[in-house]
C-alpha cells in the first residue's frame, strides 16, 4: 500500500514551516559550545535544518528519522554541498532513541516534538544532554488570547498540547531546564517555504495519484485546509522555536 504522506513530503525541502535564517539565528544563541558539538537532530524529515546547521558550524550531527526515504534524501543533498560540519543519519523512532546518557551538547527538534509531546520530548530527551547542555524545540503556540471558534477547534483536534508562550515556559521549567529566548517564526516561513512549495508539489503529485481517492483526500481534505486557515488566521498562532538549557 502506498504512503501517501511520505510520497507527498519527500519531495519537499522541508516537511514543516521553517526557514534557514530563523535556524542560524537560534543556534547563533547558543553560548560557550565545544569547537565541535555533538548535535542530535530529532525528527529530521529530509534536512533543511540539518543542513543549516552543518553550514555554519564544524559540528557533528546525527540526524534521526523513522523513516528511510526521507534519511536517503538529506544523505544525498549532504553530498551535493560542502559543509563544515558532518551529518550522519540514523533510523530510530523519537519514542525509543538507542543513544547513550549525557552524550549531546544540543539537542534539535524542528516541527517534529509534537509527535510525542513537547512535555514528554523534553522529559524523555533530557538523559541524552550533557550538564548544561541546550534543548531547541519548535512548537505550535497560539499569540493571542482571543481565539476564533474555527481555529480553536482545528488545533485543539490537531494538537491538544497547542497552549501559549507562558504556558510553554511553565512546562520547561518544570521539565528541569532553563528557558532562555524563544524565536517566532515569521510569514515567510510559513507561506514561501512550506505552503508555496506544497503547491507546487500538489500537481506533480495528483498527475501522479490523481485517480486514488486516499491520495486526493488526503491533498483536498488534509492539506488544503491546513494552508487555507493558516491564510485565515497566521495572526493567531505560529512555531515557536524555544531554546533552553538543561539544568
Amino acid at each position: 500500500m502506498t504512503d501517501y504522506f511520505i510520497e507527498f513530503f519527500k519531495k519537499l525541502d522541508r516537511q514543516g514551516p521553517g526557514d534557514d535564517k530563523y535556524t542560524e539565528l537560534a543556534y547563533r544563541l547558543l553560548e560557550h559550545l565545544p569547537n565541535n558539538p555533538q548535535i542530535l537532530d530529532v525528527g529530521c524529515g529530509t534536512g533543511g535544518q540539518s543542513l543549516t546547521l552543518a553550514r555554519i558550524s564544524p559540528c557533528t550531527i546525527t540526524a534521526v528519522d523513522v523513516y528511510d526515504t526521507f534519511l536517503k534524501k538529506l544523505d544525498e543533498r549532504a553530498k551535493k554541498e560542502t559543509l563544515k560540519g558532518t551529518i550522519t543519519t540514523f533510523n530510530a523512532s523519537m519514542f525509543e532513541l538507542p543513544f547513550d546518557e549525557k552524550i549531546y551538547d544540543v539537542i534539535w527538534s524542528e516541527v517534529s516534538i509534537c509527535i510525542m509531546g513537547f512535555e514528554r520530548g523534553l522529559k524523555e530527551w533530557k538523559r541524552l544532554l550533557k550538564p548544561g547542555g541546550y534543548l531547541v524545540a519548535s512548537e505550535i503556540t497560539w499569540l493571542e488570547r482571543d481565539i476564533p471558534e474555527e481555529i480553536r477547534d482545528y488545533w485543539n483536534t490537531a494538537y491538544p498540547e497547542i497552549g501559549t508562550i507562558t504556558g510553554k515556559i511553565t512546562v520547561i521549567e518544570e521539565c528541569g531546564y532553563q528557558p532562555l529566548a524563544f524565536l517566532t517564526l515569521p510569514e515567510y516561513g510559513w507561506q514561501r517555504n512550506y505552503y508555496d512549495q506544497m503547491e507546487v508539489q500538489k500537481q506533480n503529485f495528483l498527475k501522479l495519484y490523481g485517480n486514488e481517492e486516499e491520495a486526493c483526500r488526503i491533498v483536498k481534505n488534509e492539506l488544503e485546509v491546513e494552508a487555507n486557515l493558516y491564510k485565515t488566521y497566521k495572526n493567531y498562532y505560529s512555531y515557536i522555536l524555544y531554546i533552553m538549557r538543561k539544568l
